[in-house]
């Protein structure tokens, strides 16, 4: 067998190796944990239902379907009641346990950053993203009643 000779041309052609750019790390802001600025009234809302919630703890655990239909046949049911009734519901049919900070807390959980966003767009008549927020922490025999209890909630704030 011969030897054939080497040429540039008889070679395949080899790029030059590619060159990785290094990740920029921690001026990325994906990641950095993002912390909502809320607004002076959103704080005031939220130590608010604060308050409630630690409220809601002291309360007796009721049914919530018959909690719902009491509250929907009353013509004047005050904030704190409808307020009790969501929370109380919302530990009961939550799919995980909610986290409430105590009222004057500087930092907001995840869950009062939803509750929040549910009452704000329940405010601006957004019922398909209300039912998505509903449906993304509360299990579905809960949903309907939670949904009732969160527009009431919207609308006695």
């Amino acid at each position: 067998m011969s030897a054939l000779p080497l040429t540039d041309s008889s070679l395949p052609h080899i790029a030059a190796p590619a060159r990785v750019l290094a990740f920029p790390g921690g001026d990325c802001p994906t990641v950095r944990p993002a912390t909502p600025q809320l607004t002076d009234d959103e704080c005031d809302e939220l130590n608010r239902l604060r308050w409630f919630a630690l409220k809601s703890r002291l309360a007796p655990k009721p049914d919530l379907e018959r909690a719902c239909f009491l509250l929907a046949g009353e013509s004047n049911v005050s904030l704190e009641r409808f307020a009790i009734a969501f929370f109380r519901g919302l530990s009961a049919r939550s799919l995980r346990e909610m986290v409430f900070y105590r009222p004057g807390a500087r930092h907001a959980s995840d869950d009062e950053i939803w509750l929040l966003r549910l009452l704000s767009v329940l405010r601006s008549g957004e019922n398909a993203a209300a039912g998505a927020l509903v449906a993304w922490r509360v299990r579905p025999d809960g949903r309907r009643w939670l949904r009732f209890l969160a527009a009431s909630l919207a609308n006695a704030l």
